[in-house]
């Protein structure tokens, strides 16, 4: 799919009236719910080309996503505080192993200076998966120079990880998203905190916290296009965005977010 977006953030103390703004605009009382939980894996192997005089190489490899949901309540309306206990519960539940996960990759954005909004392709299919045979006590460390920490809970045999390994693929990181998510006929509006593991915790269970811990709220608004080629849809998606863009100009400053950040090749340094 072809997804043109624009991205912003709020501090936490503009939550309530931001949504009320967003109730009114869409007409929706009660937004969607989201909850979940992302890994963020690299190849195995890193393809190095031999380059050879005359010869372009046009092979690329991506970093892909693997999300699925995940299970937690607490009132998004109050800041998190360092010292709440928030946990994200069984990662691979034995008695209901079932989990749907969205496998995604995410192309670079276009460039130009003329962009009004980010464009960017975006290929993903969904499997259904059956964990077993499950022991929620071991994680994957990460092997990343670096890097240090626990990634994941390791079921084994039959385990998801182990479908990732066969797709020639390993966990690099992890991340938790808790917020709602508003819609405006195809524009789709979410505010959104991120959470990460906090390793510091010695407990049995998977602790979190923010990855800012000013209780910012990310927002991200966005709309889907089936092909890049239909133009006169990307050209009223794009419209779209620029209407909500100055809709909420005096609560949330939506701007295109910058390109190499989203930059999700492997380097093949």
């Amino acid at each position: 799919m072809h997804q043109l977006s624009l991205v912003g953030t709020i501090p936490h103390s503009q939550y309530v009236q931001t949504i009320a703004t967003l109730q009114a605009f869409t007409g929706q009382l009660r937004p969607q719910p989201i909850s979940t939980y992302t890994l963020v894996c690299k190849p195995n192997h890193v393809f190095k080309p031999k380059f050879e005089p005359g010869k372009v190489n046009q092979i690329e490899q991506y970093y892909m996503r693997c999300i699925t949901t995940w299970s937690c309540s607490f009132d998004l309306a109050k800041p998190v505080l360092k010292d709440d206990e928030l946990f994200s519960g069984l990662l691979f539940d034995a008695n209901s192993p079932e989990k749907n996960w969205t496998l995604q990759i995410s192309d670079i954005p276009i460039a130009g200076k003329k962009q009004q909004v980010c464009a960017q392709t975006i290929y993903e299919t969904t499997v259904v998966h059956t964990h077993t045979n499950v022991r929620e006590q071991d994680v994957v460390e990460v092997k990343e120079e670096g890097r240090k920490g626990s990634i994941v809970a390791t079921p084994k045999n039959e385990s998801f990880l182990q479908m990732l390994s066969d797709l020639g693929y390993s966990v690099y990181n992890q991340y938790w998203c808790q917020g709602v998510r508003f819609f405006s006929g195809d524009v789709v509006i979410e505010l959104t905190k991120l959470f990460i593991r906090d390793d510091d915790y010695q407990g049995d269970k998977i602790r979190l916290k923010l990855l800012d811990e000013s209780n910012t709220f990310q927002v991200r608004v966005y709309v889907n296009v089936k092909k890049a080629s239909n133009v006169d849809a990307v050209t009223q998606a794009t419209k779209d965005l620029v209407k909500l863009q100055e809709y909420l100009k005096n609560l949330i400053k939506l701007t295109i977010p910058d390109r190499m950040k989203m930059d999700s090749r492997i380097q093949k340094g």
